[in-house]
């Protein structure tokens, strides 16, 4: 049975728990927060020391010997529960099929949870079919980029706090789609600044280091806006900072706006005049305004040769046919190419 986390995560601080959960995917903040929200909700305070037992799936042969454990009665408290980290670790199907027995009749006063992290399980055995059909099982898949700075503006403004859209964008750009290394770095934030605090660029560039005029998402913007100048001082600026911009992160930027561009390009003339189709293929409302803004500058033709040029510095900047060229002169080849 697959539920959202947002239900999951109602449900267990309501007090209601299912007997088996396997969480499964790439995103593992997900699946560390309903870990979280379990042992936090599980327990009265002190029965977690005889009722809460944990293994790791590298230190384990089979799922068998956890079976057994979730077979005993809890000491002095309504429920034990079992976890399993690093799961991923049993990769064969033999290791799996005694779950499959278990999650039809599971043990009432055990929660099995089940922490499978990075993979899933093979969608091809029987075993995973029984076992997604009859435990509770969540699939924690990457968030896409364009959802990264709403999700970011939902979780701020959850703790208590306010962002707008922008700075949601620049921490998105700066920090990618992992959610756990956003999420301790906008602690931060939270820690330090009053609730009810606007975490404005002034903040973010304190306390995560992320300048609001230096970062690799202005530098995306100075080359969408063909502003030389403004490329060159971001790139100076990186030159002195590396921390500040870090060669991958600037082409993984490039490239989302330059295969945005290729996208643009490929639609009908109907398409281009829908703005919700738009705003849903182009990174939302923002992105697809900065791609119509960039046309002027950058063709279809123009587009694929951003791409590939990308491609072509993202091999040297690891030092394939790189004759000691410095990433800061590496940066500067590149985009003045883009622009010219």
């Amino acid at each position: 049975m697959s539920v959202s986390y947002q239900q999951i995560i109602q449900d267990i601080e309501k007090g209601k728990f299912a007997p088996v959960y396997f969480l499964a995917g790439e995103e593992s903040f997900f699946i560390d927060e309903i870990e979280k929200a379990i042992l936090k909700h599980a327990f009265q305070p002190g029965e977690e020391d005889f009722n809460l037992d944990i293994a790791y799936g590298k230190d384990i042969s089979g799922i068998s010997e956890i079976l057994n454990i979730c077979q005993q009665y809890p000491v002095f408290a309504s429920r034990r529960v079992v976890v399993v980290r690093e799961a991923q670790h049993l990769s064969r199907k033999d290791q799996w099929e005694p779950l499959a027995n278990y999650v039809k009749q599971p043990m009432d006063s055990t929660v099995l949870v089940i922490l499978f992290k990075h993979k899933l399980l093979d969608k091809r055995w029987d075993v995973t079919k029984k076992i997604v059909s009859s435990s509770l099982y969540f699939e924690s898949g990457k968030l896409k980029e364009d959802e990264v700075p709403h999700w970011i503006k939902r979780w701020i403004e959850s703790a208590g706090f306010r962002i707008d859209q922008n700075n949601s964008m620049t921490i998105a750009e700066n920090l990618g789609n992992d959610l756990s290394r956003i999420v301790n770095e906008t602690e931060k934030l939270t820690l330090i600044l009053p609730q009810g605090a606007v975490i404005d660029a002034e903040a973010i560039e304190k306390y995560i280091g992320i300048s609001r005029d230096y970062n690799s998402f202005e530098l995306s913007n100075a080359v969408q806006q063909h502003n030389i100048a403004k490329a060159v001082k971001i790139i100076d600026y990186f030159s002195k900072n590396p921390k500040s911009g870090p060669f991958p992160l600037i082409i993984g930027t490039l490239y989302t706006f330059f295969s945005r561009m290729w996208l643009y390009y490929q639609m009908s003339p109907d398409e281009k005049r829908n703005d919700a189709h738009l705003n849903k293929v182009l990174g939302g409302y923002y992105g697809a305004m900065n791609v119509k803004s960039a046309a002027r500058f950058y063709s279809a033709q123009k587009s694929e040769q951003a791409i590939a040029l990308l491609a072509e510095y993202d091999v040297r900047s690891k030092g394939v046919d790189n004759k000691n060229t410095s990433e800061y002169e590496l940066m500067l080849e590149l985009i003045y190419k883009l622009m010219h």
